[in-house]
């Protein structure tokens, strides 16, 4: 086996950032080098508390976990999303931890883990884009030491879950997701297009609840509460497709494409504008509009049952099928 990929994962601790976080520390393929939080989903304190528990219930090593940025930059503040439970955890009432976070501020964090490292780090952003925008603007010089960044959030096609355009990690911070987007760096945006395929239905839940291993369990409620939450016999696996993507990148297709952050207006704020025009358009069109600021890869496909197995396994101790059928 190949070395791990060291990651640092970018989190706003609701739940489906706590089904990802249970992936990624049990996934062999990774090594999990630090957690730095954001507001997003939860207020930050609550983001760092939930991230801790998470940690316990998958007894991980010592890993560093960096409190960040409590507002967006300039988008208003909104109350948290009830969907994700009071606490945003599913109101599991998981025990308190004795973990703390680490003094540092997570930009800080950041540029000591990427100038520490001895190869380029993957970061996967699983939350508004505030710590890595600032991470940008501050250390510019860092910018070559990400080997990739895994962002879930925006659309391709989609309707959006916050707006009709627009999706929930970008929307919460618009202007952090235009810097971020707009850096060059290497990056996949998972997107809510994907998001929705990767699902498990109820009666395999249970199976998950039905284990010994505390983390099957966790995940298992988890789901569960979702399926109860939606009044549905499924529920995603949300932000732990993107992990999955950096683990096995097989399983999702995309396509190098301009983006820009829609910054105006009111219904189109927060949206991600993938331009899908054939090139020779958009060279010969370019009176209607500026030109993207820069170009990503747009993941607009995925293998939903291939992921659904890798969760299965890793995080649930089950064996979930393996073929593609319509849930």
């Amino acid at each position: 086996m190949s070395q791990p990929i060291p990651v640092i994962l970018d989190v706003d601790t609701g739940f489906d950032d706590a089904l990802a976080l249970l992936l990624a520390l049990r996934a062999p393929q990774l090594e999990v080098l630090g957690i730095t939080c954001v507001v997003g989903n939860q207020r930050l304190p609550q983001v760092v508390t939930n991230t801790l528990k998470i940690l316990d219930v998958a007894e991980a090593p010592e890993i560093p976990v960096a409190a960040g940025m409590t507002l967006p930059l300039l988008e208003p503040l909104r109350m948290p999303m009830l969907l994700h439970g009071r606490d945003g955890m599913a109101d599991l009432g998981l025990p308190p931890s004795s973990r703390r976070p680490v003094e540092v501020h997570a930009v800080e964090f950041l540029r000591q883990a990427l100038a520490a490292a001895s190869r380029p780090v993957t970061l996967i952003a699983l939350a508004p884009l505030t710590n890595i925008a600032v991470f940008l603007r501050m250390y510019p010089e860092l910018h070559s030491r990400v080997g990739q960044l895994m962002i879930m959030g925006g659309t391709y096609a989609a309707a959006g879950n916050t707006t009709p355009l627009a999706e929930f990690n970008i929307r919460h911070d618009p202007e952090a997701a235009a810097v971020v987007l707009a850096s060059g760096l290497p990056i996949r945006l998972y997107t809510l297009d994907v998001f929705r395929r990767v699902a498990i239905r109820r009666k395999e839940i249970e199976q998950f609840i039905a284990q010994p291993d505390p983390v099957a369990q966790v995940a298992g409620r988890i789901l569960r509460h979702s399926c109860d939450y939606f009044r549905s016999d499924r529920a995603l696996i949300g932000d732990a497709g993107a992990v999955a993507a950096v683990i096995e990148p097989e399983g999702v297709q995309g396509e190098q494409l301009p983006i820009t952050v829609e910054l105006g207006g009111t219904i189109s704020r927060g949206q991600t504008a993938v331009d899908r025009r054939p090139p020779e358009s958009r060279a010969r069109l370019r009176e209607w509009c500026e030109p993207a600021p820069a170009e990503v890869d747009v993941i607009h496909t995925v293998d939903a049952a291939r992921y659904r197995a890798l969760f299965g396994q890793l995080v649930g101790g089950v064996e979930l099928e393996s073929v593609n059928r319509k849930m």
